[in-house]
């Protein structure tokens, strides 16, 4: 299997260590046919873009269009669901400002209500203390719900990867409003075993490197691995492709 297009990365806008044009660059390097640069959301509470440096980016990647015709490149965003409202931090309008919206839950993303932080809340119970994983489910799971259903959201961040999901649940909404579930080659989410129990639901994936260097553009070979062992069909990943070689 081969990579076609890697829709998920970072650069030096938000938490990544490269610019946009080495993230272009390497890109280019190792074939790709589309590429997006995707900086975490503006309520990441740590490296959220910046919203007045939107003018500056969009600009940065309409010129490195021109410089670069060989590929198709994208200027995205991961945005940030919040927590159980199933509110992004971005408005519907700005949308428009990106030519895909990536989406997922993140510890970092600053909450827009109190129903938000106690997401925060039951999420790091769980996770250093294994309490309340019930309660973190039910609220991780209705705040994708939601999120889902509000927002035209291209591809589903890492379900699961922050804290616990009724991924069947998250799975079918995805399914039915046309979103990508993906399978994450930095973190461990969609496992093996969670790709094995969607089997019978047919979804449509989308393997993502979620590099954070240039160097890892990609890289993902811990993707295929997974997509190998539990036995995915290549036509359900959008981004993959048979490899002649």
């Amino acid at each position: 299997m081969k990579l076609r297009a890697d829709y998920h990365s970072h650069t030096t806008y938000s938490d990544g260590k490269g610019t946009m044009e080495d993230n272009v660059r390497v890109a280019i390097e190792k074939g790709l046919k589309t590429f997006a640069i995707t900086d975490h959301g503006f309520g990441h509470g740590f490296f959220g873009i910046k919203r007045r440096k939107l003018g500056k980016m969009r600009a940065e990647m309409e010129a490195l269009k021109k410089k670069y015709p060989q590929i198709r490149l994208l200027l995205g965003v991961e945005a940030n669901i919040r927590g159980s409202s199933g509110t992004l931090d971005m408005t519907h309008k700005e949308f428009e400002l990106f030519d895909i919206v990536l989406a997922g839950y993140h510890f970092g993303s600053l909450p827009g209500s109190l129903e938000d932080l106690t997401t925060h809340l039951f999420n790091f119970l769980y996770k250093f203390f294994g309490i309340f994983q019930e309660t973190a489910r039910r609220k991780n799971t209705r705040g994708i719900l939601l999120a889902l259903e509000r927002y035209k959201i291209s591809i589903l961040t890492h379900p699961g990867d922050k804290g616990p999901v009724d991924l069947r649940a998250i799975a079918r909404a995805a399914k039915r409003h046309g979103v990508a579930m993906e399978i994450n080659e930095r973190h461990r989410h969609l496992t093996v075993e969670e790709l094995r129990a969607l089997s019978d639901m047919k979804l449509n994936y989308i393997a993502s490197s979620d590099a954070h260097r240039p160097d890892k553009i990609a890289e993902i070979p811990g993707v295929l691995k997974r997509i190998q062992e539990a036995g995915v069909p290549v036509e359900q990943v959008a981004n993959l492709e048979e490899d002649d070689a």
